[in-house]
């Protein structure tokens, strides 16, 4: 059992375990990520977007309604192959992840509160999930792969 008074902060020994095993898929995302993702490909998609809002912007602007609806498709191709690449990682760590979410589930559903954080009771999910973002934003600030 974890403790911190000062703050009502309280995470039972099967709170700790879960904390694991979200910290643990949380990296597990972010290694799979680091490998999948190519930046630099991402950051020239981004400017190309910002790009193509700035040109759907102005023409908007000066009246050219035939160049901003075709700045605006280019501007969807460009969001759905972003979308795409995005969604690469997936294909390593879905199964993975609902194995061991269905294992959780099946192991702490019935326990009720795992941890309480200043005051509010936290169930198995809430605090596997609380943990896994702040691990996740974490790891995406220092590395900068947001």
């Amino acid at each position: 059992m974890f403790e911190i008074s000062a703050l009502n902060i309280i995470v039972s020994d099967d709170g700790l375990v879960i904390a694991g095993v979200s910290i643990g898929l949380a990296l597990l995302s972010f290694l799979v990520r680091m490998a999948v993702l190519d930046r630099a490909h991402m950051e020239e998609m981004k400017k190309q977007l910002k790009e193509k809002q700035k040109d759907v912007k102005e023409a908007t602007k000066k009246g050219q309604t035939k160049k901003a609806a075709k700045a605006q498709e280019e501007m969807m191709q460009l969001t759905l192959e972003n979308m795409k690449h995005t969604m690469k990682p997936l294909m390593y760590t879905f199964i993975p992840f609902i194995l061991i979410f269905g294992w959780l589930k099946g192991e702490y559903e019935s326990i009720g509160t795992v941890a309480t954080l200043f005051g509010f009771e936290l169930s198995w999910f809430w605090w596997y999930l609380i943990t896994a973002m702040l691990v996740s934003l974490t790891l995406n600030k220092i590395f900068k792969l947001s």
